[in-house]
């Protein structure tokens, strides 16, 4: 039971903070506030199992500051790979990008940055925990208990509302891609008629064919219409997720927020 308090502990404190800490950093950068983070509230899971990784895996090593560091440097590299390799796997985006950076690994982790690792491994171990466990241990454990819980329970509602809402937009991309296909169809289709009219009305042969380009143009401009409200949606459900990941690359995201000479 112990042991299943500490886990729970640590991920809820460190997810909180590591939310506090990005997104006051990212809002200086960017000179604006920033909710960062994969979820909408206030927590960073990534932050969370990092600081478990680190807590189990680094303990055992804070007698000797170089294996620290180097534990520190290497672990949390490989969890940073992992983290960014499944988004990318499951959400088709990339929601950091290092590959400007020296020394990067398909651009999910780079030198820098497992240097910082590195060091927070010594901070976390030496200094962070030990603070964060005396200040909490200030608290009645029974009002602890019920934040994690009641955290615990947000966390788990605001990731299964997140990552709907991101499969759902993954989903209008498959249906906008179709959309842009039938777009590009129908003007195609537009041009052979018109080609067609010409020859037509030089041999003076009457016929639908104007019906049928009039049709045709009806129904691609009600696709473009329902095209413009899916892109609208889809801007407004990733407009958080941009902002907190500035670096976040989506192919199909960039190719429906940049304008499409050839679909026009």
């Amino acid at each position: 039971m112990q042991v299943l308090y500490e886990i729970v502990f640590i991920f809820i404190i460190y997810s909180f903070i590591g939310w506090v800490l990005e997104s006051l950093y990212k809002s200086i950068l960017q000179k604006r506030i920033v909710n960062s983070g994969f979820l909408g509230g206030p927590f960073c899971p990534i932050y969370g199992c990092g600081a478990l990784i680190m807590y189990f895996a680094l303990e055992s090593l804070k007698s000797n500051i170089v294996f620290l560091f180097l534990a520190g440097f290497i672990i949390l590299s490989i969890w940073e790979y992992i983290v960014g390799f499944f988004l990318e796997l499951v959400f088709k985006t990339k929601y950091w990008d290092y590959s400007d950076k020296f020394c990067n690994i398909n651009g999910r982790v780079c030198l820098l940055n497992s240097f910082f690792w590195g060091v927070l491994g010594i901070l976390f171990i030496l200094v962070i925990h030990p603070f964060i466990v005396d200040m909490v241990s200030f608290i009645p454990r029974t009002y602890v208990i019920v934040f994690l819980v009641v955290s615990s329970t947000y966390i788990l509602a605001d990731t299964i509302v997140t990552a709907t809402n991101i499969i759902k937009v993954n989903i209008n991309l498959e249906k906008l891609e179709k959309m842009e296909n039938e777009i590009r169809r129908r003007i195609i289709v537009m041009k052979k008629l018109n080609k067609r009219k010409e020859i037509i009305l030089k041999n003076k042969i009457e016929t639908g064919i104007e019906t049928i380009a009039k049709n045709i143009e009806e129904q691609r401009n009600r696709i473009e219409s329902e095209r413009a409200e899916l892109i609208s949606l889809i801007e407004r459900k990733t407009k958080r997720i941009r902002k907190a990941f500035p670096t976040m690359k989506s192919d199909k995201l960039i190719k429906i927020f940049i304008k499409n000479d050839d679909i026009k």
